[in-house]
């Protein structure tokens, strides 16, 4: 039987350490990887000698960590024989012939010797098992420990728990501790410590969040720490799950130097916000305009607002802006008013927006407008209710040209795209075919749904073929929502939704993804944070404090702007550089853990 004992690192490989049995005897192998996922180089043998140069019998060890000083790698373990067992020590050269320095009497816990350094001319080692202590010695032989902790549990933080080390190193000047905890949920976070070099004993910044945690799916799943390596300035963390298989994750590793910036994008929202507010003069948007569908065509930014005036009845109001913020045009009247029974309250048919008025109005109508070029036509997509029954997803159309000439009677017939019975919103259509295949998102709460459709026909409702579902834990846990028509990027299918989380109900927020440019069923990347909240009091004073929910976004020299409605009051914009906010999405991930490729270990 073959078992892992640790992994360790010599300049810019990662070595797994392996123990096996072989005719009565027991052997031990190093293997190399260029890559940390990958161990396909040539094993070796490893031996370990004791004072009197008899080779170790037996490798049933743990806690097994290695760290280079200068010329020598000093090894820290522990033998599985015994509970209390102290740790052990032994000296190498070469990381292939050791030679052991004995018991260190006064710890009994897994440590790490801190790499290439010494702090008054004497050797530091953090060590873990309850809290994080730290101890000395001028020889690597003899140790002392340190009284008071350098780092414990923190009470409601994902790190109270047991602290356990999993590396320690020295790079970009200075001393980092990655620690491994299982907290109150049983299963393993992963925080990080930096400490001053000046006094290792005192931390001076500490991981707020987890760098990584155990999946739950992982929960029930035999999972211990096993080490992490530094590659490509990318940490990698090693796990033992199930009986012998090795599992890694690399993430970012941590830096002092970053622990006061913003660990996440947010959106710049414009100084000048609300772009778009009601207008008390105008009957028909006198109470409301928001949620604007946006689309930028002929040197301009076009926008189909939703509107809400004196009778209650949605409605959709244009304006234009040559800058993409300032608006320097508006409709004096509706450019798409409700006309057929399942948009009209009172489920009626009207020709005309007066028809509307002389019926008295009411709640309902046409709203959350999204719009999608598509070759030579502007697809609307809105939410239709008739104030009666669920809302559910409409169509309609115009030719781009008819658009920009403002001939508002040549939008098509609208029609009905989702199933009756259900409330179904936030439908996006995608600019353009994948695969042969038209694709469409919208929303079943709680989840965005996907459907690849023929044409742009609807001779049928959207079935839901695939689906993206909120994340539990996360800022967008409850439900999530299409936001505006996905854009093209070189990194994927860039993706604007809206999220509402359980752990703060009463707030709506915006993020991003982006989507597999082939298979926009895959997500590549999501944002760990959301890039805009409803913090001013533009998107907390109007119809429903605490929201902003986007409708559309452009590309306009360089930056993403995304529009959003604040408060379901007022149409709202907000920006950043795209290239910029695809790298800060791309590298700012949960990172994801994957098997190690080995060969046959023998």
């Amino acid at each position: 039987m073959t078992t892992i004992v640790g992994v360790a690192q010599k300049d810019k490989k990662a070595l797994l350490y392996y123990a096996y049995a072989k005719n009565g005897k027991n052997f031990l192998k190093l293997i190399p990887s260029i890559d940390g996922f990958k161990f396909d180089g040539k094993p070796e043998y490893v031996i370990v000698l004791d004072g009197e140069n008899k080779e170790e019998e037996s490798y049933d060890w743990k806690d097994f960590k290695i760290s280079k000083q200068k010329d020598t790698y000093f090894l820290s373990y522990k033998s599985n024989f015994g509970i209390h067992s102290n740790l052990n020590g032994a000296l190498s050269s070469d990381l292939l012939t050791w030679v052991k320095t004995g018991r260190m009497d006064d710890i009994k816990e897994s440590g790490m010797v801190v790499p290439e350094y010494q702090h008054e001319n004497k050797y530091a080692m953090y060590t873990g098992g309850k809290s994080i202590n730290i101890a000395f010695s001028s020889n690597l032989t003899a140790w002392h420990s340190e009284k008071e902790p350098a780092l414990e549990p923190r009470k409601d933080f994902f790190d109270d728990g047991n602290l356990e080390i999993l590396g320690v190193l020295h790079v970009d000047d200075q001393i980092t501790l990655i620690y491994a905890v299982k907290g109150n949920t049983s299963r393993y976070s992963v925080g990080a410590a930096i400490f001053d070099k000046k006094n290792p004993s005192k931390a001076i910044w500490r991981s707020p969040h987890p760098i990584w945690e155990q999946k739950q799916a992982l929960q029930k799943t035999k999972f211990a720490p096993l080490g992490t390596v530094l590659l490509d300035n990318k940490l990698v963390l090693y796990w033992l799950v199930g009986e012998g298989s090795v599992y890694a994750v690399s993430c970012p590793l941590p830096s002092y130097h970053d622990a006061n910036k913003t660990p996440h994008t947010t959106l710049k929202k414009f100084d000048k916000n609300p772009i778009i507010s009601p207008r008390p003069e105008v009957p028909w948007d006198s109470r409301a305009a928001f949620n604007s569908a946006a689309i930028y065509e002929d040197g301009k930014v076009h926008f189909v607002y939703r509107a809400l005036g004196n009778t209650d009845l949605s409605v959709l109001g244009y304006a234009a802006s040559n800058d993409g913020f300032n608006i320097d045009e508006r409709s004096d009247k509706p450019v798409y008013v409700p006309r057929e029974a399942f948009e009209s309250p009172g489920q009626r048919a009207f020709a005309t927006f007066a028809d509307h008025f002389a019926s008295g109005g009411g709640y309902g109508g046409v709203e959350d407008p999204r719009i999608t070029k598509v070759d030579e036509k502007f697809y609307l997509t809105y939410v239709a209710f008739d104030g009666a029954n669920p809302p559910r997803v409409a169509l309609s159309s115009i030719n781009v040209a008819d658009f920009l000439g403002k001939r508002w009677d040549k939008w098509e017939k609208a029609k009905l795209i989702s199933a009756p019975g259900m409330v179904n919103k936030n439908a996006v259509i995608f600019p353009e075919k994948i695969n042969g295949k038209y694709v469409v998102l919208h929303r079943v709460y709680p989840n965005v749904l996907i459907d690849f459709v023929d044409d742009l026909k609807f001779d049928n409702y959207l079935q839901g073929q695939y689906f993206i579902p909120p994340r539990k834990n996360y800022w967008d846990s409850k439900k999530i929502g299409a936001g505006a028509p996905p854009i093209k990027t070189k990194d994927g299918w860039l993706f604007i939704y809206q999220s509402v989380g359980h752990q703060d109900p009463s707030r709506y927020k915006i993020g991003a993804m982006l989507l597999d440019l082939d298979d926009p069923t895959k997500v590549l990347y999501r944002s760990n944070n959301p890039l805009i909240e409803p913090d001013e009091d533009y998107e907390n004073q109007g119809h429903k404090s605490g929201v902003v929910y986007p409708c559309g976004a452009v590309v306009k020299d360089g930056n993403l702007i995304v529009y959003y409605g604040g408060a379901d009051t007022v149409t709202c914009a907000a920006y950043e550089n795209l290239d910029k906010l695809l790298y800060e999405l791309k590298h700012h991930q949960d990172s994801k853990m994957k098997k190690v490729e080995k060969p046959m270990l023998s």
